[in-house]
Parts: C-alpha cells; structure tokens; sequence
C-alpha cells in the first residue's frame, strides 16, 4: 500500500474460529477525532468498509487503516481470500468508492 502522510489508525484483525479480535493502536486523540469525523459523516465507519471490502473480494479482513492524505481520508485494508492471495485496497472513506485495487506480492 502506498504510505500516506500520517496514519491516524491502525486496525490488526486476527481471526480465531469465528470470532474476531481487535488489536488497535492510537492516540487518545486520534480516537476522538475519529469518532468526530464518523459522527459529522466525513467519513464511513470501519464496519461499512469492511462490507464494501467483502463486496469487492471475499475472505477475511487481516488489516486495515484510516490515513489522512493531505486532508483527503483513505481506508487502507488487506484481505485474505479463500486461495490464500492477499489483497490490499484503498477506498475513499467519505464516499467508500474503490480508489484501488491490487494483489499484494
């Protein structure tokens, strides 16, 4: 994935059976502004990508970040398919439109 100007969260998803557990690091603060982003609406929860991101490929969601790219957001999330490809897509978080799409090496 491409690195992005700063990072505001960072999401590791491990799944175990059918039950998920979230590791998540950040800031008191970035939390805060991410919860106000996603209450003004500028950008979508983490729970509507992950359905856009399921929609695009299915599997398990491994990864996934909120970047704020010169003010624009972007999710970043990586996907394990059923083949065991991994695949890395960006989306815009305002909108949740596919900006990019690749598999990763």
């Amino acid at each position: 994935m491409k690195a992005n100007s700063s990072t505001l969260i960072i999401v590791t998803l491990f799944a175990i059976g059918i039950t998920a557990m979230v590791s998540t690091v950040y800031a008191d603060d970035d939390h805060q502004r991410i919860r106000q982003l996603q209450r003004s609406g500028e950008i979508l929860s983490l729970e509507q990508i992950f359905d856009r991101a399921r929609a695009v490929k299915r599997g398990r969601i491994l990864d996934a970040e909120l970047d704020d790219d010169d003010g624009r957001y972007i999710y970043e999330i990586e996907l394990l398919d059923a083949n065991g490809r991994v695949w890395e897509m960006e989306f815009d978080a305002r909108t949740g439109r596919l900006l990019e799409l690749e598999q990763d090496d």
